[in-house]
């Protein structure tokens, strides 16, 4: 009886071993299907994700984007008003100050859009403000059609809208990074307007 009962347990053994192999397999395959899907695309336009944003080449510069294309496509925006930034001069960027509760993303799509447009920015505020001493007062009575204004402005509805050449990124708290990359995304011809 002990050879029977030995045989018996090197039987389970190597089946435990067969199905512990077998699982480490499909699991090494299951991560390599899990990395091919980080990469996606829009048109001719792939997208990898690094550290929670999408990366595309755009004109050979890597550029970084909250949303894909895909996502915010649906957000209305006429092709006049990224032809307006491109053909301007400068662009100037605004913002209420006192908005605190969007303060810091509205800091963070001013910049990136100041980064990120490839021609001169000129930024400022709505109201003068303590916080921002070296930032001139600029609001719409400061917009030409050389010199269109992007208007920050904090509302409930997401929206871009161009009035006499003062541009409003209309949105509220994160949604301005909607805003932000749907601008950049007709900006820079990955989604085509009308």
């Amino acid at each position: 009886m002990g050879r029977h009962e030995r045989a018996s347990d090197k039987k389970k053994q190597i089946l435990i071993s067969v199905i512990l192999a077998a699982i480490m397999v499909f699991s090494a395959f299951g991560v390599m299907l899990g990395t091919v899907s980080n990469e996606m695309r829009y048109g001719k336009y792939k997208f990898a994700v690094q550290n929670n944003v999408y990366v595309t080449k755009i004109n050979g510069q890597e550029m970084v984007f909250y949303y894909l294309p895909k996502q915010i496509e649906g957000i209305n925006l006429s092709s006049v008003v990224t032809n307006k930034i491109k053909e301007a001069y400068m662009v100037m960027i605004t913002f209420n100050p006192y908005e605190t509760s969007n303060l810091q993303v509205m800091e963070l799509v001013r910049y990136d859009l100041s980064q990120m447009l490839g021609k001169v920015v000129y930024n400022g505020v709505l109201n003068a403000s303590s916080q921002y001493l070296d930032f001139p007062v600029l609001n719409c009575a400061n917009a030409t059609l050389q010199t269109p204004v992007i208007v920050l402005n904090k509302s409930d509805n997401i929206s871009i809208i161009d009035v006499d050449n003062c541009i409003y990124l209309n949105a509220r708290g994160e949604e301005f990074k909607i805003v932000r990359d749907r601008l950049l995304y007709s900006y820079y011809g990955v989604i085509q307007d009308d």
